[in-house]
């Protein structure tokens, strides 16, 4: 019997973590799947592929010498894929996005209803992650396509920016910093100020201007995602300094207000940078940046800076 490609996929992915944990997390699996998919292809192949060192796992002599041919089975196969799909006129095929939250809520929703509408036989595997993630599933080439902000770690991607926006502060309605023009850092003293950590593309953004500018940390509550600070301001409970796409739909009790200096952010498109792009994804793609170009003209309408890349 011959092993099946995903459990192939799943041995690759692990020779580059060696992590059981690790490799389940990626590949949206669980961790005692991973670990029985292991011993079913140590049986199936009559090899030992790991060994455990101390308390880290290790490949073996002969894992490390199939790893190349394995890889080149798997490259071959999604070549297969892909010209079958280009053959198909794009209109059939699987399609994997990851994606950070956001997009998740406006964008790629409506990019996939209207793609879909007439290519019924397009199977999606959507996943929302941080932007770390993101990257990992893109490189790992279990992803298509992500969409993500920068900065990132760009090694193994193609990254191609979409927009440029900045961030804002983000207050309930009544408020009373909600009719200023422009928020600076010192307007926010005696504010509970929410804002995304610097292990996040926004957040390191943020640190690192203010760090120019000579600001000392102004956050009081700190958040993994955007997405995270808009139920807190709605609550009453700080002023978020956000991305402003969390907005899209608009919020009707929330306010946007600038924030001075200006924090700029890029969302980019990530493709692995080894890989043929399928022809889906490159139609998918143009789907995609239609939706942003009506992201960016509703946001610029309601006084948002919102700047195709």
């Amino acid at each position: 019997m011959e092993p099946k490609l995903r459990n192939l996929e799943i041995f690759r992915i692990f020779s580059q973590t060696q992590n059981v944990t690790e490799t389940a997390r990626l590949m949206n699996i669980s961790q005692p799947a991973v670990s029985q998919i292991l011993r079913d292809l140590e049986a199936l192949l009559g090899l030992t592929l790991y060994k455990r060192v101390g308390r880290n796992l290790q490949l073996t002599a002969e894992a490390r010498a199939i790893l190349p041919d394995i890889t080149k089975l798997i490259a071959q196969m999604d070549a297969l894929r892909n010209q079958v799909e280009g053959l198909r006129g794009a209109r059939a095929g699987h399609l994997s996005i990851a994606s950070v939250p956001t997009m998740i809520t406006c964008v790629i929703p409506n990019a996939v209803a209207r793609f879909t509408q007439d290519r019924p036989n397009v199977r999606f595997r959507i996943t929302s992650m941080t932007a770390a993630d993101v990257a990992n599933q893109v490189r790992l080439e279990f992803a298509d396509l992500g969409v993500t902000f920068q900065p990132i770690n760009a090694n193994g991607l193609d990254l191609e920016p979409v927009l440029q926006t900045e961030m804002v502060c983000l207050l309930p309605r009544g408020h009373p910093l909600a009719t200023e023009r422009v928020i600076a850092p010192d307007m926010l003293r005696n504010e509970v100020v929410i804002a995304q950590g610097p292990e996040t593309p926004p957040g390191f953004v943020l640190r690192d201007t203010f760090a120019q500018a000579g600001i000392s940390d102004l956050i009081a509550l700190k958040v993994n995602q955007s997405g995270v600070a808009l139920p807190l301001v709605k609550r009453g409970i700080g002023i978020a300094l956000a991305h402003p796409l969390v907005l899209a739909p608009e919020e009707a009790d929330i306010v946007s207000v600038p924030f001075e200096p200006r924090v700029e952010l890029t969302l980019s498109l990530a493709f692995p940078k080894f890989a043929t792009r399928s022809r889906l994804a490159v139609a998918f793609v143009e789907e995609f940046n239609l939706q942003i170009q009506a992201l960016a003209q509703g946001m610029t309408k309601r006084g948002i800076r919102c700047d195709l890349a």
